[in-house]
């Protein structure tokens, strides 16, 4: 048995880090492309070709570095592991980043409206340059893959443009084209389900020490009076690609548009739902409760909340803590879960946690009959959100974690002693000023990993779980 109550705040909570940039090189993906040719070669697929745009970049992102900044591009790789990127005009001169040899081929209807039009191959022409002909077994790969009995035919459902489709088909038969999403990102082990060496672990929390920190810079900047837009200005942040929206939210209205923030006419008022979220590609933190300095600043409406609501949903993320580790069926953590909270009282509508990395949200097994247990490098987004209306009120405390072998902990502490050292420390602070018992193979990717604020004002005060 146990219940919640607040202690002082550890002063880890509070610490920048000012870590050591880790970026991937050649190697790393030269690491991923063997791995999609394994898979290639396992599912008997002699070409796969991978569509992005704008917003959906990260698959062609994770094999190749390449993301689409203006324009749509393909990713065609053969069964050999030779790459060609099909792109438009200013994909060409970005794409030289690649930091392996690839064969590149410009494709103008890719290019922005209005721009020059002069070279008239046709999409199917290029297509079949990089090798696909009438004989070939291709997997292309959109965004997501699709589950059985909801849209026909699975296996050759596709959400890519008609037009690109068309081509492929102009190529092969309809009947050899498979969708080939589900292995990059479908359980149980898809490719970007895990990150595969220790340098990616450290890539993880490198992103995961950036956003704590302008996390933490925002919550520091919190007062009565002072605009989503003015907190958000003093988040200290660099000008580099977020894998979700930033949301500086302040007050029942804004709190429930999340995503349409941080406006400059919006202003933090005491006792009023607030909350603050930012993200980098690759790790995300998000802190919601109430902007107040104790439960008396609570406004009237929101005050009745604070056991039933605010203590039960970390009680809820405490138990998620405590279940995860290498083999643990993610039912069990649904289980776990709503032992504390539930749907109707606590307006829970998505899973909680998820798959995540360049982008916020791969794919998520934590269901009720989800048979799918947690397995080395599963890297995690601990994402319980408790939000309900009348009054307005949302609950997140949402952190990335990496799940992790005896194994792969010792391989991350020989070669990133720092990035070890700081995991340590987490994971100390988690247990002894938090009081979450969590499993060795859980590593907490920021600072602020299960760090509860429930007056956002007072930063010295967190929740915390006491054995009775």
């Amino acid at each position: 048995m146990s219940l919640i109550k607040t202690v002082p705040a550890a002063p880890l909570f509070r610490q920048r880090v000012n870590a050591a940039p880790v970026f991937l090189d050649k190697e790393d993906y030269l690491l991923r492309v063997r791995l999609l040719k394994q898979r290639m070669e396992k599912k008997q697929v002699d070409f796969v070709v991978i569509y992005g745009d704008r917003e959906h970049f990260s698959h062609m992102e994770y094999f190749t570095s390449y993301d689409c900044r203006f324009e749509e591009a393909l990713m065609v790789m053969d069964r050999e592991g030779k790459v060609s990127m099909i792109v438009g005009n200013e994909g060409l001169s970005y794409s030289y980043q690649i930091p392996f040899k690839v064969d590149r081929y410009v494709y103008q209807n890719f290019s922005l409206q209005g721009q020059p039009r002069e070279r008239p191959e046709a999409l199917h022409q290029i297509l079949s340059r990089t090798g696909i002909c009438e004989c070939s077994r291709v997997g292309l790969v959109g965004v997501k893959y699709f589950e059985d009995g909801r849209e026909g035919d699975p296996a050759h459902t596709f959400d890519l443009p008609a037009y690109i489709l068309a081509a492929v088909y102009r190529l092969c038969p309809a009947e050899h084209v498979v969708n080939f999403t589900r292995e990059l990102t479908g359980y149980p082990d898809g490719i970007r389900l895990r990150l595969h060496t220790p340098k990616e672990i450290a890539w993880a929390e490198y992103a995961g020490c950036r956003v704590a920190n302008a996390v933490q810079n925002m919550l520091e900047a919190l007062a009565p009076g002072r605009s989503e837009w003015e907190v958000s200005a003093r988040s200290g942040a660099g000008l580099e690609a977020n894998n979700v929206h930033p949301m500086i939210n302040f007050g029942p209205r804004s709190v429930s548009l999340g995503l349409k923030s941080p406006r400059p006419d919006v202003y933090l008022e005491l006792g009023q739902a607030c909350g603050v979220c930012y993200s980098v590609r690759g790790n995300l933190t998000s802190k919601i409760a109430v902007a107040a300095r104790d439960l008396n600043s609570y406004s009237e409406e929101l005050r009745p909340y604070y056991e039933n609501f605010y203590k039960a949903h970390f009680a809820a993320m405490v138990a998620w803590y405590e279940a995860a580790r290498v083999g643990a069926r993610c039912s069990d953590l649904y289980e776990a879960v709503y032992a504390h909270i539930d749907h109707e009282r606590h307006g829970i509508t998505l899973n909680p946690g998820h798959g995540t990395g360049t982008e916020e949200w791969i794919n998520s097994a934590f269901s009720a009959t989800s048979d799918h247990t947690l397995m080395d490098g599963e890297f995690i987004q601990v994402d319980i959100i408790a939000s309900k209306s009348d009054p307005v009120r949302t609950s997140i405390c949402e952190d990335a974690v990496v799940i992790a072998l005896e194994k792969t902990r010792l391989q991350l502490a020989k070669e990133f002693p720092d990035v070890w050292k700081r995991i340590r420390a987490r994971q100390r602070a988690m247990r002894e000023t938090l009081g979450i018992s969590i499993s060795d193979d859980v590593l907490p990717m920021s600072n602020l990993n299960g760090v509860y604020y429930p007056f956002m004002l007072d930063l010295g005060v967190v929740f915390a779980k006491q054995e009775q």
